[in-house]
């Protein structure tokens, strides 16, 4: 092995194992202050993260009628991705939700995401990336949608692996409210996609904010709690 490789293997290693959740908290009231700290080169760094996501293996591509639009690429998988704007505009419009909902509308299902951490996760970000996964099947978890969903997350692990390298703060989140179908219908997200999770990512966090760690990080024991090496 050349010195170049490596090197590389210790950095590629240095990347995997430093990166960890890290769900940032903000109270709405400072938003305006996160945003601040956007700067333009952000934006060429998450455009650089997402070029990363894009080389996740696939095994099978996506059926034909996910692939009609302006989104055609055949990966089984779609990130939509919020700008600091974007993530404004999205808090207002949950905010508006509740204000017009009435205590039978889904049990206030609004009230309670926004009574969540959902608003001041958002707060805290640089972008938001909601990513789906296109099923073949839809509400069918057969073999060809389990290998679409594995590729979607390996292409969610490629995002954070770069987020990493450029020492941001990410945290992959279910969702919550943002899997709702009218919130995907407010996104413009074709309610053929599911949501596989909401991806959080900041270059940096406010002062102020809470940054709570992964809570399974230093659960995962030695490798013999998981790794069997087989023998015949």
């Amino acid at each position: 092995m050349t010195k170049g490789n490596s090197d590389t293997t210790s950095l590629i290693k240095q990347v995997i194992t430093a990166r960890k959740t890290s769900k940032v908290l903000l109270p709405l009231e400072l938003r305006a202050e996160q945003q601040a700290l956007w700067k333009t080169e952000h934006l060429r760094c998450v455009e650089q993260m997402l070029q990363c996501a894009a080389v996740a293996p696939f095994h099978k591509r996506a059926d034909e009628r996910h692939c009609q639009g302006t989104l055609n690429a055949p990966m089984p998988w779609r990130f939509h991705v919020l700008d600091p704007q974007a993530c404004n505009k999205l808090l207002e419009y949950l905010e508006s939700r509740v204000q017009s909902e009435t205590q039978t509308e889904d049990e206030a299902k609004w009230s309670r995401a926004w009574q969540s951490k959902i608003k001041n996760m958002i707060a805290a970000s640089g972008v938001l990336i909601q990513v789906t996964w296109l099923p073949d099947t839809p509400h069918e978890f057969n073999l060809k949608n389990i290998e679409h969903v594995a590729a979607a997350g390996a292409a969610v692990q490629n995002l954070l692996l770069a987020a990493q390298s450029h020492d941001w703060l990410s945290y992959w989140s279910s969702g919550g409210i943002l899997r709702d179908e009218e919130v995907f219908d407010y996104l413009g997200i074709c309610s053929q996609e599911q949501l596989l999770g909401s991806v959080f990512l900041s270059p940096q966090a406010h002062p102020s904010a809470r940054v709570i760690d992964g809570g399974l990080r230093d659960e995962r024991g030695e490798l013999d709690g998981w790794v069997r090496w087989v023998s015949t």
